[in-house]
């Protein structure tokens, strides 16, 4: 009986609306300035609302069994888990993905068109977990394999950790020096940005600590040469979702 109750609180969640109301409300040109005078990146803080994070909660309870941990010395160290996944027993994350209302809003932001990712990239809407001691991820720029622009748009999701999200600012702007953020994510709170010129990292965490994180991408255009295509999807099962995911559990990248 429980289980049907959540499951149908899950699925009778007005999602769309609940995000077309909170997006109603923004400041569209002061948000605008913002990610603008930041470098393509912006803080929306708690923009989605309990009620669909409490949703969340209870679907990843069904997606904990399926995140799958790697290691990469002096780069990275955690879990995934990919689109296909999240899509299937997580359709509220996915949900919030796919808002036309999102997207609209992100759209009046970068002044940019604003598409999904094609549905074969794994990357589109997951799920990443740090759960161990010492899980981290490294500094680095969110490379567009695209051949235009994408962006990363990240959900504070469960944080019971001391990690951090940090991140250098205008680090691509010749005579600028650089400025670096900390930051802890409260639920619900986005942070977009165009992963090709934040530097950013996540801090590691510490014995009993852990975080889990809902990464989105979005880009102009969703193709891609076959070179950079075989790139993406190698780094892609090496460093996050596993070969048998990412080149047997789907279509490749268009």
């Amino acid at each position: 009986l429980l289980a049907n109750c959540e499951h149908n609180m899950t699925t009778t969640l007005d999602i769309e609306n609940i995000i077309a109301q909170k997006a109603a409300q923004q400041d569209i040109a002061a948000l605008r300035k913002s990610y603008h005078d930041q470098d393509e990146m912006l803080v929306l803080e708690n923009f989605l609302p309990a009620e669909i994070m409490a949703n969340w909660d209870r679907e990843l309870e069904t997606l904990k069994p399926h995140i799958h941990r790697n290691f990469i010395p002096k780069h990275k160290k955690g879990g995934s888990v990919p689109f296909d996944t999240v899509d299937e027993l997580g359709p509220s994350m996915t949900a919030v993905y796919r808002s036309p209302a999102l997207k609209e809003l992100l759209h009046r932001v970068t002044e940019s068109p604003v598409n999904e990712c094609p549905d074969t990239d794994p990357h589109r809407c997951a799920l990443y977990a740090y759960t161990e001691a010492g899980d981290h991820i490294g500094w680095h720029y969110d490379t567009s394999y695209y051949k235009d622009k994408r962006w990363t748009l990240l959900v504070g999701f469960q944080d019971n950790s001391s990690a951090r999200l940090a991140c250098r600012l205008y680090t691509k702007i010749k005579d600028r020096a650089p400025v670096d953020l900390e930051m802890k994510l409260s639920p619900g709170t986005l942070v977009l940005f165009n992963g090709d010129r934040l530097y950013h990292c996540v801090t590691p965490t510490k014995e009993n600590e852990s975080r889990y994180m809902v990464s989105m991408q979005y880009v102009t255009r969703g193709d891609m040469n076959p070179f950079m295509r075989f790139v993406s999807n190698m780094k892609d099962s090496i460093a996050y979702f596993g070969l048998k995911q990412v080149f047997l559990g789907g279509k490749k990248k268009k």
